[in-house]
């Protein structure tokens, strides 16, 4: 073991040893083992062991076991330093004194290092000193030396010494994929490593402190049977790719974007003539187009701004006379060209409408204001389908009908595969299946710049990641305002030519740096909370099953992050696995709503799995691309729902799989959870407060809650709605709605059951009211993680503080 490694975790377990966050019973007695190992000039006197080999290690354990550091409570206080270094080894020889030394015949092992190595549970910093590392010996050798000063002369000339390197607790690569990062100042013809995420398969990372249990397929692994192209070999291939990708998602203009049901066509089943775009303020029950009127729609739509020119023709423009015309649409919006290169006059949409956020503006720092791949927590689609559909926008109509947008605005229910399983079917069981399979309800757009750190996609692991023709779904053209059925050959083409190109440019994307102040004394012992707490350790009485393997951290299912621990052996097979989280946990642990979950019964997997977007060329083989969690291909693997990697996750509230917890505070204590709460909005302008609807406010010194890590909110009490009787009972506010209760088993159990009941949306009042998360209605339930009960909450503001660094 290198020494790098070897220390890693040394100082990690003086952090621990001591905290509540990392503490254990310190009362008692202990020893050393003799020699410290090490490959340098041995020390000539205990202090310059203690200054080479021991001190640096000190620093780490300083991060918490100081006056006021988490360690400061009744558990730790046996094990205290101070800001001073200079104090240290009379601080540690303090300590150890007050632990029993190493016993009274001075032959035993301190509790120090028992307690370091995992030799004595429980212990909540793990065993980040193993018995015969670098960082145990060099310990154990001063430990010993204390005992027995006339001796320590002679062990010291037995030991070997050399230079502590410890790596930070603090750091993150913020997403993307891990190519894009190699390939920074390399040439063209640089060959790429392999993908990280193609190194998560069956035993992968076996008895390591981060555990995964869903495997990667490569879905392009045999070009004879996938007719898409093959992965980039180099990264001037990548660049390329990237390039045409960027180009057909990004949409503002661009001649070749791609957008709904058109691929790179002018107008597909989605298109919007821009007449009908420029009087949507009629829609809104406006006597007048506002002078405002393109921020307004960014506002009532939840789509941000776009930094750049993004053009259509206002009424009586020709859109090929004024350059596209003088009107700016906003993120997820844009006009077509046609084929000949001249605008088309048509507003069409694409994905960056969900995933795309705004947070604060430019001036705030590196890629904020509108972020792109950040989750769609704004967009409300409902309204815009429900607008776009009273303009006579025939295609809205049916997304409207349809509910994708879901019932809460800044979510969706866009995971529509339980309807297009329809035309996978081949035998009457799954037609069954099909018809019984119900909604999947609501549900929080996931961040793409988290893409490249995942082996299987969707909350319910649903598809491996190389199964990219699903996120091109919505992209299969639909053309000339009449549908093509989806297994037309020509638009199928069209996907397997393009798809990769499009998913390398959602892998590259990197999340935005948190960019308020860190605490960064705190975020370092959030850092080894984070990595090293067993939320399951003796004496903490966790009630919640125990995952099957780990250790019991929050890096256990989500990834390691810090290159303290990434660099460490006992957490991953190679450090080309940061920052990768590929662990369903099952439901009896998570404990999240389970309406998703619930949703996919075996025929409507089997189904899927015989559509294009299923792959269905592999089924049978070693990198079957189908659904997951058929029983065949899952195997042992327990239905769940898949953790996330955790890059940008400040950026990203609010959180769990539906959206039902407003900030990462409330994820750590479920206490703290409120039952039905709506996001503060932005205030609208004076002259026009009260007529327009506003989005969220995004910004960031006025509507950022940094001490929660998420967005403010306003907890509202039972039946504010203008429809109490599907809020709750007034009389029992903890009971399900009064009248959602008859529903909810229609809509688990009949396809395409979801919002035939919904609300309709007819006024401002009604769009208002979509803000409201209410989490009794069906499938929004913000119950289950209750795993993080046992943490204090000082441990819990140390793992907001840490979370803010990702």
């Amino acid at each position: 073991m290198s020494q790098r490694r070897a220390t890693a975790g040394v100082a990690a377990l003086c952090a621990a040893a001591v905290l509540n966050a990392c503490s254990g019973d310190y009362s008692g007695v202990g020893g050393g083992i003799e020699g410290a190992g090490g490959t340098g000039a041995p020390a000539r006197n205990l202090e310059e062991h203690f200054t080479t080999q021991v001190q640096p290690r000190l620093d780490f354990c300083r991060n918490c076991h100081v006056p006021g550091g988490i360690a400061d409570v009744d558990a730790g206080r046996n094990y205290m330093l101070s800001a001073d270094r200079a104090q240290d080894l009379a601080n540690l020889r303090a300590s150890w004194e007050r632990l029993g030394g190493n016993g009274a015949d001075g032959t035993q092992t301190s509790r120090i290092l028992l307690m370091a190595s995992g030799q004595e549970t429980p212990h909540s910093g793990g065993a980040p000193w193993p018995v015969g590392s670098e960082a145990y010996r060099a310990m154990s050798l001063l430990l010993d030396c204390f005992a027995d000063p006339a001796a320590c002369s002679d062990r010291l000339a037995g030991a070997g010494g050399g230079t502590v390197d410890e790596l930070p607790l603090l750091g993150s690569r913020r997403g993307g994929h891990a190519w894009f990062d190699y390939c920074e100042g390399k040439t063209d013809d640089a060959m790429l490593p392999v993908d990280p995420r193609a190194l998560v398969v069956t035993g992968s990372n076996a008895g390591k402190a981060v555990i995964f249990n869903a495997w990667y397929k490569d879905c392009h692994a045999d070009p004879a049977l996938v007719n898409e192209q093959a992965h980039p070999q180099t990264c001037g291939d990548l660049r390329a790719s990237l390039a045409r990708g960027r180009v057909i998602m990004e949409g503002n203009g661009v001649p070749g974007a791609a957008s709904f049901f058109a691929g790179q066509e002018p107008a597909g089943y989605a298109s919007i003539p821009a007449s009908s775009f420029n009087n949507l303020w009629i829609a809104w029950g406006l006597s007048a187009r506002p002078d405002n009127f393109d921020e307004l729609v960014a506002e009532r739509y939840g789509t941000g701004p776009v930094p750049v020119r993004n053009p259509y023709p206002v009424d009586g423009e020709d859109p090929n006379a004024t350059d596209g015309g003088s009107g700016q649409l906003p993120r997820g919006f844009f006009q077509s060209h046609n084929a000949d290169g001249r605008w088309s006059g048509n507003v069409v949409v694409n994905c960056q409408g969900c995933h795309s956020i705004t947070v604060g503006t430019a001036d705030d720092g590196p890629g904020l204001g509108n972020v792109v791949g950040g989750g769609g927590a704004l967009l409300d689609a409902s309204v815009t389908a429900r607008d776009l559909e009273f303009m006579g926008v025939v295609a809205y109509t049916a997304l409207d009908r349809a509910g994708l947008g879901g019932r809460v605005r800044g979510t969706n229910n866009a995971q529509f595969s339980n309807i297009t399983a329809a035309t996978g079917i081949t035998d009457p069981t799954q037609f069954g299946d099909v018809l019984n399979n119900g909604t999947t309800g609501t549900g929080d757009t996931p961040a793409w710049w988290n893409v490249g750190s995942r082996p299987v996609k969707f909350v319910d692991a649903m598809f491996p990641n190389d199964a990219v023709r699903v996120d091109y779904a919505l992209f299969i053209p639909l053309l000339d305002q009449q549908p093509i059925p989806s297994g037309t050959a020509a638009a199928e083409e069209w996907v397997s030519a393009n798809v990769q190109d499009g998913d390398h440019y959602i892998m590259s994307i990197k999340s935005p740096a948190y960019p308020l102040p860190v605490d960064t004394a705190l975020a370092q012992q959030g850092a080894i909370l984070f990595h090293s707490k067993d939320l399951w350790a003796e004496g903490l009485d966790n009630p919640v099953p125990r995952p099957a393997g780990g250790n019991g951290s929050c890096a256990s299912c989500h990834g390691a992050y810090s290159p303290r621990f990434v660099h460490d052996p006992a957490f991953l097979d190679t450090p080309a696995l940061e920052g990768i989280a590929s662990y369903v946990t099952p439901m009896e642990i998570i404990g999240t709503d389970p309406v998703r979950q619930q949703s996919y019964n075996e025929g409507t997997n089997q189904a899927n799995s015989n559509t294009f977007v299923g792959y269905p060329e592999t089924q049978g083989t070693e990198n079957d691309c189908g659904v997951q969690n058929r029983e065949a291909v899952r195997g042992e693997r327990p239905l769940g729902y898949a953790a996330p990697p955790l890059y940008g996750v400040w950026a990203t509230a609010p959180y769990f799989h539906n959206g039902s917890v407003p900030d990462a505070w409330g994820v750590l204590k479920s206490d703290d959870r409120p039952s039905i709460w709506r996001r503060v909005s932005r205030p609208a302008r004076a002259d026009q407060a009260g007529q327009v609807v506003m989005g969220f406010d995004t910004d960031l010194a006025r509507a950022y809650d940094p001490a929660r890590l998420g967005w403010k909110y306003d907890e509202l009490a039972c039946g504010t709605g203008t429809l109490p009787y599907l809020e709750c009972d007034p009389a029992d506010p903890e009971a399900d709605p009064i009248l959602q209760m008859p529903f909810d088993e229609f809509y688990a159990n009949l396809l395409a059951g979801w919002n035939i009941t919904n609300p309709p949306i007819l006024t401002n009042a009604d769009v208002e009211q979509r803000k409201i998360y209410n989490t009794r209605m069906f499938s929004q339930d913000n119950g289950g993680h209750a795993f993080t009960a046992v943490l204090t909450d000082a441990e819990r503001r140390a793992l907001v503080e840490y979370l803010k660094t990702l």
